[in-house]
């Protein structure tokens, strides 16, 4: 029998149509703060959810749009991963959910997997294993945070980074040699503490004191009934990790950068995903960005940034491409995969007309 690899057939994202604009975060926070902010994070515009939202809509319509544009068979589809820290809810699992709305076969096995930054790469490798291992045929992976919901409005640290988004990826069975080649995961709970959301679960019950407002020496307003990060202590850990785990990907594959056509990081930051290729020897056109128009959208980023890249016709048959995520946990997840001969294509039904602070490169395809 044939060995079994996996590869993306299909992918697509999407951002809901709300905004928050450069010059509305002036008005609350001031220009020469945001200016401060948005220079290195190099984002100007965040795309983000409203009247209430949730990011089951963000991937439901991500992956309604993959299926549809595609005519893909829905009873093809034997497994659904829904990647999330902000699900409908805590019982049910949101995943369960979905396969109803996306008229799914009954026989679709569906579950959550509750992670943040890292999400994709560790979904894509539950995936791939899951076909591998012949417990699955064909996976569609979905994603989806709507992080500007956990945010306090007045926290000038965080609310100028994150935007919502969605995607849905579909994984198909190849022949080994292509798709998926190697998985590098990592954990270091230690550091929990530097990006949490204290009162969402049961350990820390919500109160009238965890209500309260408090403003940092940084003047950031938040309560512990909102997402709170380190920033600097996020960016300190990327800096390290993203090295060590490029490095130990392409070791495991007996690989180095110059193999590699194009690498895809987590859209953190501009400063951040640029330090990492400086640290790593990166070439600048080995990278692809989709951040400065829609905001650092936690675990969606990476999927986002490879279906544009594939938009705009840099990723081609053959090519070894490297995604890497890094964040909540801590934890940090790489995947290298050689892109399939035969594959179906990227979809993206977003309006961007709207959106001046685009950079001119970035011109999205939008199927009809």
């Amino acid at each position: 029998m044939n060995k079994l690899s996996s590869a993306i057939s299909a992918c697509a994202y999407y951002v809901p149509d709300g905004k928050l604009t450069h010059e509305e975060l002036v008005g609350r926070f001031g220009r020469e703060v945001m200016e401060k902010i948005a220079q290195p994070s190099g984002i100007w515009e965040r795309r983000i959810v409203q009247n209430g939202e949730c990011a089951s809509d963000l991937a439901f319509r991500a992956a309604h749009d993959l299926l549809t544009f595609h005519n893909i068979d829905r009873n093809s589809i034997d497994l659904i991963l829904f990647a999330t820290q902000t699900p409908d809810y805590l019982i049910p699992t949101t995943a369960c959910i979905l396969q109803d709305r996306l008229g799914l076969s009954k026989k679709t096995a569906a579950f959550d997997i509750n992670l943040g930054c890292s999400q994709y790469v560790y979904s894509l490798s539950v995936g791939h294993s899951m076909i591998v291992a012949g417990v699955a045929r064909r996976a569609l992976i979905m994603t989806g945070d709507t992080v500007s919901r956990i945010i306090n409005p007045k926290d000038r640290t965080n609310a100028p980074l994150f935007g919502d988004a969605g995607s849905a990826t579909l994984l198909d069975a190849v022949s080994a040699g292509e798709g998926f080649v190697n998985f590098e995961l990592g954990t270091d709970g230690s550091g929990h503490q530097y990006l949490i959301w204290p009162t969402s679960g049961l350990r820390q019950p919500r109160s009238t004191e965890t209500a309260k407002e408090i403003t940092d020496k940084l003047g950031s307003v938040r309560r512990e009934d909102d997402m709170y990060m380190n920033g600097p202590a996020i960016f300190v850990f990327t800096l390290k990790i993203v090295t060590e785990t490029v490095k130990a990907l392409l070791k495991k594959s007996a690989l180095s950068i110059d193999d590699i056509d194009l690498f895809i990081f987590h859209q953190a930051s501009e400063l951040i995903v640029q330090s990492s290729a400086n640290k790593l020897k990166i070439p600048p056109e080995k990278l692809h960005y989709r951040l400065h128009d829609i905001g650092n959208s936690g675990g969606t980023t990476v999927a986002v940034a490879l279906t544009d890249a594939w938009i705009e016709g840099r990723i081609k048959p053959g090519m070894n491409i490297v995604l890497c995520a890094f964040g909540v946990g801590l934890s940090w997840s790489a995947a290298l995969l050689k892109w399939p001969a035969n594959s179906l294509g990227p979809v993206c039904t977003v309006d961007y007309s709207l959106s001046p602070q685009k950079p001119a490169s970035q011109q999205t395809w939008r199927s009809q």
